[in-house]
């Protein structure tokens, strides 16, 4: 960020904050006579927490000087051992991983643990330092040099390694496309890290055995089986002990797996949540002031998810009992609060780059509640098979089926039964407003509205590789580790065994691919060609391992190298394109009636907005009664434009043009 950007944002941020402060006083000096405490009072506490998670969040983002590094130049390149955690990753995962580390320099053993515990796991390490990967990760081939540079200072213990996700879209990923998880890995961790506050994510970091030993040892009841709590909690026993933790976000190092499993994604939000209570209740004494404002940022986003659901229970309970929270002028609103949470978010988004932009926040919080509510409960026990079905969104379907059920029932009392308890015409529709709102983003995650649809699967690279389709000549337009497109110039019947032959060419050699394979779709297309898609027969018992390690090379490590810019001879310009063939349906009942309810209840915050319409022309606020209509207006027409262009995307992509995602996921509760 540039000197006058930087001015900028720090002058925005402030402003921001000085307006929240004030209007925070005001509430509580102010605001508070002659309401329902039951319900004033939880809602202080909401924007209490939400201004002081804002408050953390700059002091963290704020630009700081990093003087903790040595000199880089006397810095020595080691071999350092490589440890590779599997846990619920497949073996097309792994042999990734395990592929990439062939190429990457300074790298000696690799050893494979099944996220056992971390002093075992250890043991086998020979080095001073060891790599830190989990399966299905493909580090660069420079990862070690890059890390080894924060090592200049003696007392880094772990140097957590910037990774993204190349994953076009999965169910981490929000309806505007970015990783939930970049505001963390891009901007909060590496701002941390300058003031040698970071926290040790797992994946991608190096790892000085010394400090982790001492750390295990210092922690003697400290579970020892590697997972994201015990990352987070070894990282502040080795702050407490004067170690730091660097994060450098120079250079992406490492390319993170897209998590496909909704219940595996559920798991690490909840874990996220017992971590960050685990940091806030081990605060430690030995603990300078900075590493207690760092915990405290840190644990901000994990602990999102209750602070909006307190809201949106709050929000529901006011509508049905027909009593405001709190009573506020419009001048107060439109000369603290309004200019405070404008400037705030626009403020973060500066600091961090636009790596957290307006309203990200409020979207984790949203679908992050369940996990967030749950996470009393015990984890898991990992020989227990995970619940079917959708998890990771369950809570929001909740609050939106919930407020949707508040909406139609206060508009049927408006209009006809008048049992719910009677407000004011302005507090009414300001209500609504914020209940709108709330809902509009809530249909947004679900991805309900228009233009965010759910497409969701491995993706397939484009290829002109000739082939032979049993006797067919045919061509592979598409490939992956588990099958295959192909356009032949005949047909062939669906549920066919037959062997296709053609070759791979990577950078490790050209291998011949023999593979027995089976078709499962065959659909013309323009002229006389016929597209044919197949999967391969047990592909490994089938194949040998030359091959199957040549397919995961040409399809996963090779394209995720050229993505990030460290293919040898090739550009991020010629990467290899991506496409998938996507469901021709999106066909599940709960994302109807979920549609249905929301309209409905679009039409129910219509109703008591009509109802009050003249009482509100009499009181001098009529604008707010259309504000209401046009805002159910332009939630309704999304959502019925979100009901009728999916299925103009579904069906068969295109064969000659790339397509940025998958297949849509038949599951409500996911993104």
């Amino acid at each position: 960020m540039r000197r006058k950007e930087h001015l900028v944002a720090r002058a925005v941020v402030v402003a921001g904050l000085a307006a929240g402060l004030c209007y925070l006083v005001w509430r509580a000096l102010f605001s508070l006579a002659g309401t329902d405490l039951w319900l004033s009072l939880p809602v202080l506490l909401v924007e209490v927490t939400g201004f002081v998670g804002s408050a953390l969040l700059v002091w963290a983002l704020w630009p700081h000087q990093d003087d903790s590094a040595g000199d880089v130049s006397a810095v020595e390149v080691a071999v350092v051992d490589v440890l590779v955690r599997v846990h619920q990753q497949d073996d097309n995962e792994l042999r990734a991983t395990l592929i990439a580390l062939r190429s990457v320099t300074g790298v000696g053993e690799v050893i494979v643990s099944d996220a056992s515990s971390l002093a075992v796991a250890m043991a086998a390490v020979r080095t001073p330092r060891f790599l830190l990967l989990d399966a299905g990760d493909v580090p660069t081939t420079d990862i070690v040099k890059r890390l080894s540079r924060a090592m200049a200072d003696e007392r880094v213990a772990v140097v957590q390694g910037f990774g993204v996700s190349l994953a076009d879209d999965s169910i981490e990923h929000g309806p505007h496309g970015r990783h939930d998880l970049t505001f963390e890995r891009a901007a909060l961790n590496p701002a941390l890290s300058t003031r040698g506050c970071a926290i040790w994510t797992g994946s991608g970091s190096l790892v000085c055995v010394d400090a982790l030993r001492e750390s295990l040892m210092a922690e003697a009841g400290l579970e020892q089986q590697a997972s994201l709590e015990v990352y987070w909690s070894l990282s502040a026993v080795m702050l407490s002990a004067g170690w730091r933790i660097a994060a450098p976000a120079d250079a992406v190092v490492v390319a993170h797996r897209a998590e496909q499993v909704e219940s595996n994604v559920h798991a690490d939000r909840r874990a996220r949540v017992r971590a960050a209570r685990r940091l806030l209740a081990g605060c430690r004494r030995s603990f300078a002031l900075r590493q207690r404002m760092a915990m405290l940022a840190w644990c901000v986003r994990p602990f999102s998810g209750l602070r909006r659901a307190v809201f949106i229970s709050v929000l529901v309970c006011a509508i049905y009992a027909g009593s405001a929270p709190f009573t506020a002028p419009a001048w107060v609103l439109l000369a603290t609060w309004l200019p405070g949470f404008v400037a705030t978010s626009v403020g973060l988004s500066l600091l961090s780059g636009w790596r957290l932009r307006p309203g990200d926040r409020t979207r984790w919080s949203l679908l992050s509640m369940g996990p967030a509510c749950s996470n009393w409960r015990a984890a898991s026990s990992p020989t227990v098979a995970p619940l079917p079905g959708a998890q990771f969104g369950v809570g929001l379907v909740v609050a939106v089926t919930t407020m949707c059920l508040v909406l139609v029932l206060r508009g049927i009392s408006d209009q006809f039964t008048h049992a719910l308890g009677a407000l004011s015409s302005e507090v009414l529709l300001a209500l609504i407003v914020v209940a709108l709102w709330t809902l509009a983003l809530s249909l947004d995650e679900l991805r309900l509205m228009a233009r965010r649809t759910q497409r969701r699967g491995s993706a397939r690279v484009v290829s002109t590789m000739p082939a032979m389709l049993g006797e067919r000549s045919a061509k592979i337009v598409d490939l992956t580790p588990h099958g295959a497109g192909l356009l032949s110039q005949t047909a062939i019947a669906l549920g066919k065994r037959v062997m296709l032959v053609s070759t791979i060419t990577t950078a490790s050699g050209v291998t011949e691919m023999r593979v027995p394979c089976v078709v499962r779709r065959v659909s013309p297309i323009d002229g006389d060609c016929w597209r044919i898609g197949v999967n391969f027969d047990d592909v490994e018992a089938a194949l040998d391992a030359a091959l199957v390690d040549a397919l995961i090379e040409f399809c996963i490590v090779e394209p995720t190298w050229e993505r990030l810019g460290v293919m040898p001879y090739t550009s991020v310009t010629e990467a290899r394109r991506m496409h998938v063939d996507e469901s021709d349906s999106d066909a599940f009942i709960g994302r109807g009636m979920l549609r249905f309810l929301s309209l409905v209840a679009l039409v129910g915050a219509v109703a008591s907005s009509v109802s009050g319409n003249f009482e509100a022309t009499r009181s001098g606020a009529p604008w707010m009664a259309w504000l209401v209509v046009a805002f159910a207006g332009v939630i309704g027409g999304s959502l019925l434009l979100g009901l009728a262009s999916p299925h103009s995307e579904h069906g068969q992509a295109p064969i000659s043009e790339p397509v940025k995602s998958s297949s849509a996921s038949p599951d409500l509760a996911i993104r």
